[in-house]
């Protein structure tokens, strides 16, 4: 029988759970729209508009509450903060099943934007387990699960309201959040020892800590591009593929394309942390920052579905080993037992990435035609591995982050 570590054990308990959960959350996406037209709002405009108000609403709350839970994580503990995200999710999930009209669905997507935040602790609690070494690897495994429920939720979640109906797949969704509760309690130990009040620092003054270490400032930056890139092509995907002739519906191609960048990021991601042991994490993620950009710039020439479809399968496998990456060279600067506030912040920055992408892709679409998204998309990412490469630096192993780079030196 194989023996884990107990790094590894936290590790693999914590990625399926986050595949479990996060594969719940993502079971609502295909069907929102359709369930604010139940809630009574009528015509094409407004179902839009709703739609994108209750993203940007639970967007909002994530990046306003991730570094509060993340400071918390780091004076109580990752693991309950885990657990405690993990409940909020299933409260607010069952009760959107619930809602009798949009305005308290709307309220109800607000706090679990408040209340959630798993990507955030789920990272920080193995990030404080795993061995310096052994970070980008784990990074790259739990990366690995959120790609692949973002490519197998929407199938089942689908699938489930197509025959039992909207809200009891909202109420289905809340037992995945079960589940994953259930097995990071039952599987996890985290020997935590809570900081003494000389070592515990506010929220305040946990930010301007980690702010005032220049490569984590940066790093914290970086993420939001990451994150803002894929965002932003993400509402265009469909109506590029749709400008294609070919008998395949619209539907198909796009539900295709964005399932090819998914699998395709999954196996990126677990590459991560050989591209990080071979070339160091700042170069590797300058490398596959790069890669990914010019991976976008063919789509706005692209004249057909197989040759689009090759493209998005391209920036999958170079996007998917990005995130994983800059968290790992996140970890190795964040000072001793702030990994959560540090996690917190860049949570904010993802949450912020996501609210604001897919307005500024629809804007650039809308004023510049849908090639032009996608120029705008690869010159951005080359523009962040550049700025990666310049800016941010490596401090050797076992030097204190505090003593790299600190304020612009």
């Amino acid at each position: 029988m194989l023996k884990l570590e107990p790094w590894q054990r936290t590790l693999y308990a914590v990625a399926i759970a986050q595949f479990i959960a996060l594969g719940g959350g993502n079971l609502v996406f295909p069907f929102i729209p359709f369930y604010v037209e139940d809630l009574g709002v009528t015509g094409e405009s407004k179902i839009a508009l709703w739609s994108g108000v209750l993203t940007t609403a639970t967007g909002s709350m994530l990046f306003i509450f991730s570094p509060i839970w993340g400071s918390l994580a780091d004076r109580f503990g990752r693991k309950p903060l885990l657990l405690r995200a993990y409940v909020g999710a299933m409260f607010t999930m069952t009760l959107q099943g619930l809602a009798q009209n949009v305005w308290q669905f709307l309220a109800l997507r607000a706090l679990q934007g408040m209340f959630v935040g798993t990507i955030p602790a789920a990272t920080a609690l193995v990030a404080a387990s795993a061995p310096k070494e052994r970070v980008a690897y784990a990074m790259g495994v739990l990366q690995m699960a959120l790609f692949s429920s973002q490519f197998i939720g929407p199938l089942v979640g689908g699938t489930l309201a197509a025959s039992i109906g909207i809200r009891p797949t909202f109420i289905g969704a809340s037992a995945f959040y079960l589940l994953a509760f259930l097995l990071v309690f039952l599987a996890v130990e985290e020997h935590f020892e809570r900081p003494t009040p000389e070592e515990r620092g506010g929220l305040i003054s946990n930010i301007r800590l980690v702010f005032g270490i220049r490569p984590l400032a940066i790093l914290i930056g970086v993420v939001f591009f990451l994150n803002a890139g894929p965002a932003f092509v993400r509402p265009i995907i469909p109506l590029l593929v749709a400008s294609f002739d070919t008998a395949a519906s619209a539907e198909v191609l796009s539900g295709i394309a964005f399932a090819a960048m998914a699998i395709t990021s999954a196996v990126a991601a677990l590459s991560a942390s050989r591209i990080a042991d071979r070339f160091g994490r700042r170069n590797a993620l300058a490398l596959v920052t790069f890669a990914a950009g010019v991976a976008y710039l063919p789509l706005a020439f692209a004249t057909n579905a197989p040759v689009a479809l090759l493209l998005f399968g391209g920036v999958g496998l170079f996007s998917g080993a990005m995130l994983p990456t800059a968290n790992a060279l996140i970890d190795h600067h964040a000072p001793p037992g702030m990994q959560a506030s540090v996690f917190g912040l860049a949570g904010s920055s993802f949450a912020l990435a996501i609210a604001l992408g897919p307005l500024s892709g629809g804007a650039v679409a809308s004023a510049a035609g849908i090639p032009a998204s996608f120029l705008v998309v690869g010159a951005l990412m080359i523009g962040v591995s550049v700025a990666v490469f310049a800016l941010v630096q490596e401090h050797p192993e076992g030097e204190a982050p505090e003593e790299a780079l600190v304020s612009g030196e």
